[in-house]
Protein backbone atom coordinates (compact mmCIF):
# COMPACT_ATOMS: atom_id res chain seq x y z
CA UNK A 1 0.00 0.00 0.00
CA UNK A 2 2.81 2.44 0.79
CA UNK A 3 4.48 1.80 -2.57
CA UNK A 4 1.15 2.30 -4.33
CA UNK A 5 0.63 5.59 -2.50
CA UNK A 6 4.12 6.73 -3.42
CA UNK A 7 3.56 5.89 -7.08
CA UNK A 8 0.28 7.83 -7.04
CA UNK A 9 1.93 10.92 -5.51
CA UNK A 10 4.77 10.81 -8.04
CA UNK A 11 2.31 10.99 -10.93
CA UNK A 12 2.11 14.74 -10.25
CA UNK A 13 5.81 15.21 -11.04
CA UNK A 14 6.19 16.69 -14.53
CA UNK A 15 9.85 15.77 -15.03
CA UNK A 16 10.99 12.21 -15.81
CA UNK A 17 11.21 10.15 -12.60
CA UNK A 18 14.06 7.70 -12.00
CA UNK A 19 13.60 5.46 -8.96
CA UNK A 20 16.15 3.80 -6.69
CA UNK A 21 15.13 0.93 -4.43
CA UNK A 22 15.88 0.73 -0.70
CA UNK A 23 15.53 -2.12 1.77
CA UNK A 24 12.14 -0.93 3.08
CA UNK A 25 10.78 -1.13 -0.48
CA UNK A 26 12.15 -4.57 -1.21
CA UNK A 27 11.92 -7.13 1.56
CA UNK A 28 8.18 -7.59 1.99
CA UNK A 29 7.87 -9.36 -1.36
CA UNK A 30 11.51 -9.29 -2.59
CA UNK A 31 10.82 -6.52 -5.06
CA UNK A 32 7.76 -7.92 -6.82
CA UNK A 33 5.50 -4.90 -6.32
CA UNK A 34 8.39 -2.48 -6.84
CA UNK A 35 9.09 -3.87 -10.30
CA UNK A 36 5.39 -3.73 -11.20
CA UNK A 37 5.19 -0.04 -10.27
CA UNK A 38 8.61 1.32 -11.18
CA UNK A 39 10.29 -1.16 -13.51
CA UNK A 40 13.74 -2.70 -13.19
CA UNK A 41 15.66 -2.16 -9.98
CA UNK A 42 18.82 -1.46 -12.02
CA UNK A 43 18.97 0.78 -15.07
CA UNK A 44 21.11 3.42 -16.75
CA UNK A 45 20.77 6.32 -19.16
CA UNK A 46 22.82 9.08 -20.76
CA UNK A 47 22.05 12.78 -20.43
CA UNK A 48 24.10 15.68 -21.78
CA UNK A 49 27.32 13.70 -21.87
CA UNK A 50 26.93 12.10 -18.43
CA UNK A 51 26.26 8.39 -17.87
CA UNK A 52 23.88 7.72 -14.98
CA UNK A 53 23.46 4.35 -13.26
CA UNK A 54 20.94 3.18 -10.66
CA UNK A 55 22.29 0.20 -8.74
CA UNK A 56 20.53 -2.17 -6.32
CA UNK A 57 22.88 -2.36 -3.33
CA UNK A 58 20.55 -3.87 -0.71
CA UNK A 59 20.95 -7.55 -1.60
CA UNK A 60 21.20 -9.77 1.51
CA UNK A 61 21.87 -13.43 2.15
CA UNK A 62 18.79 -15.44 3.07
CA UNK A 63 18.47 -15.18 6.85
CA UNK A 64 14.68 -15.67 6.90
CA UNK A 65 13.94 -19.15 5.52
CA UNK A 66 15.75 -21.16 8.20
CA UNK A 67 14.18 -18.99 10.89
CA UNK A 68 10.69 -19.42 9.43
CA UNK A 69 10.09 -15.66 9.24
CA UNK A 70 6.99 -14.33 7.52
CA UNK A 71 7.39 -11.70 4.78
CA UNK A 72 6.41 -8.97 7.26
CA UNK A 73 8.89 -10.25 9.86
CA UNK A 74 11.59 -10.34 7.19
CA UNK A 75 10.92 -6.72 6.23
CA UNK A 76 10.80 -5.55 9.84
CA UNK A 77 14.09 -7.29 10.57
CA UNK A 78 15.83 -5.62 7.64
CA UNK A 79 14.39 -2.27 8.72
CA UNK A 80 16.10 -2.52 12.11
CA UNK A 81 19.20 -0.39 12.61
CA UNK A 82 21.20 -2.82 14.74
CA UNK A 83 19.24 -6.08 15.00
CA UNK A 84 22.26 -8.38 14.55
CA UNK A 85 20.25 -10.90 12.54
CA UNK A 86 20.38 -9.69 8.96
CA UNK A 87 23.46 -10.00 6.78
CA UNK A 88 25.36 -6.96 5.47
CA UNK A 89 24.10 -5.33 2.30
CA UNK A 90 25.81 -6.29 -0.96
CA UNK A 91 25.47 -5.40 -4.61
CA UNK A 92 25.94 -9.10 -5.31
CA UNK A 93 27.51 -11.13 -8.10
CA UNK A 94 24.63 -10.74 -10.56
CA UNK A 95 24.29 -7.00 -10.08
CA UNK A 96 28.04 -6.41 -10.32
CA UNK A 97 28.08 -8.40 -13.57
CA UNK A 98 25.23 -6.20 -14.86
CA UNK A 99 27.17 -3.06 -13.90
CA UNK A 100 30.34 -4.25 -15.58
CA UNK A 101 28.47 -5.05 -18.79
CA UNK A 102 26.60 -1.73 -18.73
CA UNK A 103 29.85 0.20 -18.47
CA UNK A 104 31.69 -1.71 -21.20
CA UNK A 105 30.39 0.70 -23.84
CA UNK A 106 31.17 3.84 -21.83
CA UNK A 107 34.41 5.78 -22.34
CA UNK A 108 36.64 6.23 -19.30
CA UNK A 109 36.48 9.99 -19.92
CA UNK A 110 32.68 10.05 -19.61
CA UNK A 111 31.49 11.51 -16.28
CA UNK A 112 29.74 8.80 -14.30
CA UNK A 113 27.06 9.29 -11.64
CA UNK A 114 25.95 6.20 -9.71
CA UNK A 115 22.91 6.07 -7.42
CA UNK A 116 22.81 3.40 -4.71
CA UNK A 117 20.83 3.06 -1.52
CA UNK A 118 23.62 1.98 0.81
CA UNK A 119 26.98 3.78 0.70
CA UNK A 120 29.32 1.95 -1.67
CA UNK A 121 32.03 1.87 0.98
CA UNK A 122 32.34 0.44 4.50
CA UNK A 123 31.30 2.98 7.13
CA UNK A 124 29.83 1.26 10.21
CA UNK A 125 28.89 -2.41 10.07
CA UNK A 126 26.89 -2.55 13.33
CA UNK A 127 24.19 -0.33 11.78
CA UNK A 128 24.57 -1.78 8.27
CA UNK A 129 25.94 1.56 7.03
CA UNK A 130 27.94 -0.80 4.88
CA UNK A 131 28.19 -2.58 1.51
CA UNK A 132 30.10 -5.82 1.92
CA UNK A 133 31.41 -6.01 -1.66
CA UNK A 134 32.13 -2.28 -1.89
CA UNK A 135 35.75 -2.79 -2.96
CA UNK A 136 34.62 -4.98 -5.87
CA UNK A 137 32.23 -2.27 -7.06
CA UNK A 138 34.89 0.41 -6.65
CA UNK A 139 37.25 -1.69 -8.78
CA UNK A 140 34.70 -1.69 -11.63
CA UNK A 141 34.47 2.11 -11.40
CA UNK A 142 38.21 2.70 -11.11
CA UNK A 143 38.94 3.20 -14.82
CA UNK A 144 36.72 6.29 -15.04
CA UNK A 145 38.24 9.73 -14.55
CA UNK A 146 35.30 11.22 -12.65
CA UNK A 147 32.82 9.14 -10.64
CA UNK A 148 30.22 10.40 -8.18
CA UNK A 149 28.15 8.07 -6.01
CA UNK A 150 24.92 9.45 -4.53
CA UNK A 151 23.56 7.20 -1.79
CA UNK A 152 20.75 7.11 0.74
CA UNK A 153 20.30 4.93 3.84
CA UNK A 154 22.35 6.99 6.33
CA UNK A 155 19.83 9.89 6.32
CA UNK A 156 22.49 12.57 6.85
CA UNK A 157 25.01 14.94 5.39
CA UNK A 158 27.87 12.59 4.57
CA UNK A 159 30.86 13.11 2.26
CA UNK A 160 33.74 10.82 1.34
CA UNK A 161 36.46 10.49 -1.29
CA UNK A 162 38.10 7.18 -2.22
CA UNK A 163 40.48 7.39 -5.16
CA UNK A 164 38.57 8.63 -8.20
CA UNK A 165 35.16 8.31 -6.51
CA UNK A 166 33.32 11.07 -4.65
CA UNK A 167 30.52 9.95 -2.33
CA UNK A 168 27.60 12.08 -1.13
CA UNK A 169 24.88 10.88 1.24
CA UNK A 170 21.29 12.08 1.00
CA UNK A 171 19.11 13.68 3.62
CA UNK A 172 15.82 11.99 4.46
CA UNK A 173 12.35 13.44 4.76
CA UNK A 174 11.86 11.54 8.05
CA UNK A 175 13.88 9.72 10.70
CA UNK A 176 17.20 11.61 10.79
CA UNK A 177 19.78 9.11 12.05
CA UNK A 178 22.64 9.98 14.40
CA UNK A 179 26.17 9.79 13.07
CA UNK A 180 28.00 6.50 13.50
CA UNK A 181 30.25 6.42 16.60
CA UNK A 182 33.29 5.45 14.51
CA UNK A 183 34.47 5.23 10.92
CA UNK A 184 33.26 8.69 9.84
CA UNK A 185 34.95 9.96 6.64
CA UNK A 186 37.26 12.91 7.34
CA UNK A 187 35.68 15.06 4.61
CA UNK A 188 32.20 14.95 6.15
CA UNK A 189 30.86 18.27 7.44
CA UNK A 190 28.81 16.97 10.35
CA UNK A 191 25.45 18.68 10.82
CA UNK A 192 25.37 17.98 14.55
CA UNK A 193 22.80 16.21 16.65
CA UNK A 194 19.20 16.65 15.53
CA UNK A 195 16.83 18.39 17.93
CA UNK A 196 15.09 15.52 19.78
CA UNK A 197 12.00 17.71 20.23
CA UNK A 198 11.63 18.41 16.50
CA UNK A 199 11.05 15.33 14.30
CA UNK A 200 11.98 17.29 11.16
CA UNK A 201 15.29 18.71 12.37
CA UNK A 202 18.05 17.14 10.34
CA UNK A 203 15.66 16.27 7.51
CA UNK A 204 15.56 17.86 4.09
CA UNK A 205 16.13 17.38 0.40
CA UNK A 206 18.95 18.18 -1.98
CA UNK A 207 20.27 19.03 -5.41
CA UNK A 208 23.15 17.67 -7.47
CA UNK A 209 24.68 19.93 -10.13
CA UNK A 210 26.88 18.05 -12.62
CA UNK A 211 29.42 20.35 -14.30
CA UNK A 212 31.07 19.97 -17.69
CA UNK A 213 34.28 18.74 -16.05
CA UNK A 214 32.34 15.75 -14.71
CA UNK A 215 32.49 16.86 -11.08
CA UNK A 216 29.45 17.78 -9.01
CA UNK A 217 28.26 20.27 -6.43
CA UNK A 218 25.99 18.71 -3.79
CA UNK A 219 23.54 21.01 -2.01
CA UNK A 220 21.90 19.83 1.21
CA UNK A 221 18.66 21.73 1.80
CA UNK A 222 18.18 21.25 5.53
CA UNK A 223 14.62 22.29 6.32
CA UNK A 224 15.34 23.84 9.71
CA UNK A 225 18.88 25.10 9.11
CA UNK A 226 20.90 26.93 6.50
CA UNK A 227 21.66 24.89 3.36
CA UNK A 228 25.10 23.33 3.01
CA UNK A 229 26.89 23.27 -0.35
CA UNK A 230 29.66 20.73 -0.83
CA UNK A 231 31.43 21.95 -3.97
CA UNK A 232 33.50 20.12 -6.53
CA UNK A 233 36.42 22.35 -5.50
CA UNK A 234 36.21 20.98 -1.97
CA UNK A 235 36.11 17.40 -3.26
CA UNK A 236 38.89 17.84 -5.84
CA UNK A 237 41.20 19.43 -3.25
CA UNK A 238 40.70 16.60 -0.79
CA UNK A 239 38.91 18.93 1.59
CA UNK A 240 41.61 21.64 1.61
CA UNK A 241 39.74 24.34 -0.34
CA UNK A 242 36.23 25.82 -0.22
CA UNK A 243 35.33 24.02 2.98
CA UNK A 244 31.57 24.29 3.71
CA UNK A 245 30.46 26.11 6.83
CA UNK A 246 29.25 23.95 9.69
CA UNK A 247 25.42 24.16 9.87
CA UNK A 248 24.19 26.44 12.63
CA UNK A 249 22.69 24.40 15.47
CA UNK A 250 21.35 25.37 18.87
CA UNK A 251 22.43 23.46 21.96
CA UNK A 252 19.87 21.12 23.51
Amino acid sequence: EELDLGAEILKAVKAPVKMMVGEHDWYLDLGERWRELFGADQHSWDHKGVHFVVLNSVVEKDFWTARGLSPMERMQTVAGLDNGVQSPFTVGDANRAWLKKDLEKVSSKTPLVVFSHSPLYKLYKNWNFWTDDAEDVQAILRRFENVTVIHGHTHQLLTNQIGNISFHGLLSTAWPWPYAPEGMPQMTIEMGRANPFDPQDGCGNGLVAVHTDGLVDKVYNLWNRNPVKVTRTYMKSGGKKDRPAVPVLKTY
